[in-house]
């Protein structure tokens, strides 16, 4: 019967069957799965910048979208999505302006020692702003950690903030058990990324070279702002600027600082992690040679294996 019709009428047929499935299958997924958000709605959800929502999800495996039909568009359930805010959300401290201070002095003493630091894979020297807000951007990684574990495990450790000519592989070097000292049964390393990196990521000679290995590797992302320099001299800026030709242009836009928050994103044993070559990870497109990474939403993170962590240190 169908092939009796003409070929317009099956051309059209054809069309309508097709968008009355494609109908129904948006139907079922309301019905079976009536929180779905879009994107635009799971990024509002989540309170998170758009970028680092795509990053999460293309990148990092840690945003899941809804199984869809055909080229649909992606679709996140609202629980999930809670559940994963939540999570992030009690692995996040806050950090001070002491805390904030503690991490440039350390900073500025790398500097003023003659310390040069190059873009990652290549040959560019860093420019003094961006030497001074790497190193304190893996600073507060490390305080951050350090109050994660005492906030919410009750456990005190040690960072080390000391200025060696040699590369010190081990970022905590004490743990403190009942008012005493004593040193990490396993060597651990604090890495340092922005909010929007998916990936825990570390050179090779960091991991083949058994002087600067870690047993274990935990990632930190503080969320320290381009203009924090700017920040801290607030007050000496108005007061070097106040009365020049602009300066009622900007005069309210000069931002004042506030505590800076970090994700403890998680943990992985240095078996663990994967060795590709730096082109293809995203964001070092222009990178040399090999890294060592995991993907962030492919750290352990759970309250369940931060203990077993603590067990073994």
């Amino acid at each position: 019967m169908f092939s009796s019709l003409p070929s317009v009428a099956r051309k059209e047929f054809l069309k309508l069957t097709k968008t009355v499935q494609k109908c129904y299958s948006y139907a079922l997924i309301k019905i079976i799965m009536p929180n779905a958000l879009n994107k635009r709605q799971a990024v509002e959800f989540l309170g998170i910048d758009e970028k680092i929502f795509d990053n999460y999800f293309k990148y990092a495996d840690e945003l899941h979208p809804l199984p869809r039909t055909g080229k649909g568009a992606f679709k996140f359930n609202d629980d999930e999505l809670e559940q994963w805010k939540e999570n992030r959300r009690w692995r996040t401290v806050e950090l001070t302006f002491e805390d904030y201070s503690k991490c440039l002095d350390f900073a500025l003493a790398q500097h003023f020692r003659g310390y040069v630091t190059s873009d990652w894979g290549t040959a560019r020297t860093r420019e003094f702003g961006q030497k001074l807000t790497n190193w304190i951007k893996g600073q507060l990684a490390e305080v951050a950690v350090k109050k994660f574990f005492e906030k919410e495990f009750q456990i005190k450790v040690k960072l080390d903030f000391g200025i060696h000519e040699n590369i010190v592989p081990q970022d905590i070097i004490g743990i403190e058990e009942n008012g005493v000292e004593r040193e990490p049964q396993i060597g651990i390393g604090i890495k340092s990324s922005k909010p929007k990196s998916a990936f825990l990521i570390l050179g090779e000679k960091e991991v083949e070279l058994e002087d600067r290995r870690s047993d274990v590797y935990i990632l930190g992302r503080p969320d320290i702002p381009d203009d924090h320099l700017l920040r801290i001299t607030r007050e000496k800026i108005i007061e070097i600027v106040e009365g020049q030709q602009h300066f009622s242009l900007y005069e309210q836009d000069i931002p004042e600082f506030k505590n800076i928050p970090c994700e403890i994103a998680g943990w992985c044993n240095v078996q663990d992690l994967v060795k590709v070559d730096a082109k293809t990870v995203h964001g070092l497109e222009e990178a040399t040679g090999f890294r060592y990474i995991k993907k962030s939403g492919q750290l352990n993170r759970s309250k369940e294996s931060w203990q077993e962590l603590l067990n073994r240190v």
